[in-house]
């Protein structure tokens, strides 16, 4: 009886454990540079099944981007691909493809953005860091 008590809770804990939904969210703030000044605050969340949901805000200034949960949000999805040690994030945009596709480069602190120079080397344009 006390075996069998033992390796049912065993058995609950892993079943558990390997059950977990893994979602990593990442955020980045910075100053919009468009024909106005506002403050924009991009939120990434990649999740365990190959997609991701971009949220972006914009907001009057930096002293309001902490209440930025108070705005509705501009939403994205998208689909993630491999590409060597770095990923391909396409967006989808009302359920149609669209031209816009990143190269990142993911790990459990950062997430950073990529863009090809002149001589096709990539450099880092944007980092964001994990909430």
């Amino acid at each position: 009886m006390k075996y069998t008590f033992l390796i049912l809770i065993l058995t609950l804990i892993s079943l558990n454990t390997f059950g977990q939904n893994y979602e990593r969210t990442y955020l980045r703030h910075d100053h919009n540079y468009s024909t106005t000044y506002s403050y924009g605050i991009t939120e990434i969340t990649i999740h365990s099944d190959s997609t991701f949901t971009w949220k972006s805000w914009s907001v009057n200034s930096k002293k309001e981007w902490k209440t930025y949960k108070e705005y509705k949000p501009e939403i994205s999805n998208g689909k993630i691909t491999r590409n060597g040690e770095y990923y391909i994030l396409t967006e989808y945009r009302n359920g149609n493809k669209t031209d816009f596709s990143w190269t990142v480069k993911l790990n459990d602190k950062r997430l950073n953005f990529y863009y090809p120079n002149k001589k096709e080397k990539l450099k880092i344009s944007a980092k964001y860091k994990r909430i």
